[in-house]
């Protein structure tokens, strides 16, 4: 029985794409079972999710400044896999569980994102190693492994805005326009990329209903978003997202853009698993940049947006240059000679190595945030949960993670003062003679903060230390209240 070469085809590439998802799917998995905490704006985003899905907050109240697609799917997730009913039919959610359920649906969409690489690379014409190659190292990017086992929004847009491409290579331009406008509605970062798909089209198929077909859609999304957005009782998420992150200029200073590059590149150097394999990958595919221009392009343009445009360069806006930089090298090397894609293999080989050896480490790579720096939190929120119901706690650092891992129904009365001093106005203006907590993080300059409570009249003792945290039990003054001890803060 013969079979023909046409057929063995796909039938090799659906073994290398398995292949591949398989190994992708280990990393991921590996990540998500470490035993680390969430960073404080994963415990944010976390505690939207759970409102959601323990009290029914759909319009997700308080202080949002993110679109609400990728914290839905968290809280999606927190129902199916997270919370239960308690013997009086109260729902609960543990929170380390909820961690793990709401993690979840960012490492699917990793593992999709890694699937969706391979057909990128599979339409560009690659072959069957240039094709591993390009999954090999989609898979095992540090940043990939970073932000699919996390509760951030970024890998949530990351696999829309790489649907939107693989879309608009197929000249899908409606479909893409869809998957462009779930991206904005999972991150509003995910406007930059509307230039480029714009280009896109100018370059490809310069047709006005080409440029239609993709802004229609996209529209309609942002206007659905804006609707639910002005459903809310709160400010909108856009002014609160301004309020946070919205820069006095629009634009970077010139003399800062040298400096911003260099931030950018360095950070940049981490896509491939090292630097060095980074660069050697980018090496290798620069003499066929002239194959590349239409990839080429979205990947400077987008660089130069962040580098003049005055926002901070966080290591996680560097995410979506991933699939831009492998689709550049799979369609410089499309074409090359089989031992250039062999190099590139072998690079991937090793850039899983390198992988392998961060995922042993004692904690992961600082790429996606210090999560060693919240350890203790969870310990922390269970010796605080057993203390007298209406404890007081302040708490002028850890307020986001905190909240998260105390849990939704906690007794505890949290306050937080931004000053040392006004923390011992208020502290002395409750005239309540139970002992009160100071929660610190070891991290930050607490001890000018006991110093004047004590000077105060407060006596600050250490009840307790879980990792990264101390909680101080502080006894209050004698006669404290309002009236008596005004006094004692002048």
């Amino acid at each position: 029985m013969y079979i023909h070469a046409p057929a063995v085809q796909p039938r090799l590439y659906l073994a290398l794409g398995c292949a591949i998802i398989l190994l992708a799917s280990a990393l991921q998995f590996s990540q998500l079972s470490q035993d680390l905490r969430l960073l404080p704006d994963e415990a944010h985003f976390m505690t939207f999710a759970r409102g959601a899905a323990v009290n029914g907050d759909w319009l997700l109240p308080g202080p949002l400044d993110k679109p609400p697609l990728s914290i839905y799917g968290s809280a999606l997730a927190l129902v199916a896999f997270g919370i239960h009913a308690d013997s009086a039919g109260v729902l609960q959610l543990e929170p380390l569980q909820g961690e793990f359920a709401g993690k979840l649906p960012n490492v699917f969409m990793a593992l999709m994102t890694v699937a969706l690489l391979l057909c990128w690379a599979r339409r560009l014409r690659a072959g069957a190693l240039l094709t591993a190659a390009i999954g090999i190292f989609g898979a095992s990017s540090p940043y990939m492994l970073a932000y699919g086992a996390s509760a951030f929004t970024d890998m949530s847009m990351l696999f829309a805005l790489t649907v939107a491409a693989v879309l608009a290579q197929r000249n899908r331009w409606g479909w893409a326009g869809l998957a462009l406008g779930a991206a904005f509605c999972c991150k509003q970062q995910a406007l930059l990329a509307l230039p480029l798909f714009l280009g896109w089209i100018w370059w490809t198929s310069p047709r006005a209903a080409s440029w239609l077909r993709l802004l229609l859609p996209f529209a309609a999304l942002c206007t659905a978003l804006l609707l639910w957005d002005s459903a809310r009782m709160e400010p909108s998420l856009f002014l609160q997202a301004a309020a946070n992150n919205a820069p006095d200029v629009l634009l970077a200073a010139p003399d800062t853009w040298l400096p911003r590059l260099s931030l950018w590149l360095e950070r940049s150097a981490w896509l491939l698993a090292v630097p060095l394999l980074t660069v050697a990958a980018f090496a290798l595919a620069a003499p066929g940049s002239r194959h590349a221009a239409a990839c080429l392009f979205p990947l400077v343009a987008y660089s130069c947006l962040h580098i003049i445009l005055q926002v901070p360069l966080y290591d996680r806006y560097v995410l979506p240059l991933l699939p831009l930089l492998l689709g550049f090298v799979a369609r410089a090397l499309a074409s090359a000679v089989k031992p250039l894609q062999g190099a590139l293999l072998l690079l991937s080989l090793a850039g899983l190595g390198g992988s392998a050896i961060a995922l042993s480490a004692p904690a992961r790579p600082a790429i996606g945030g210090d999560r060693a720096s919240q350890a203790g939190i969870a310990a922390l929120a269970e010796h605080i949960n057993r203390l007298p119901t209406a404890t007081v706690l302040y708490d002028p650092w850890a307020g986001w993670q905190l909240g998260y891992y105390l849990g939704q129904w906690h007794d505890k009365r949290r306050v937080h003062y931004p000053t040392a001093q006004a923390l011992v106005a208020g502290a002395l203006a409750l005239d309540e003679a139970q002992p009160r907590y100071f929660v610190v993080p070891l991290a930050e300059a607490y001890t000018s903060w006991l110093r004047s409570l004590q000077a105060a009249g407060f006596a600050p003792t250490l009840a307790a230390s879980y990792g990264q945290f101390a909680l101080y039990r502080l006894l209050p003054p004698k006669n404290c209240g309002y009236g008596r001890c005004l006094s004692r803060i002048y």
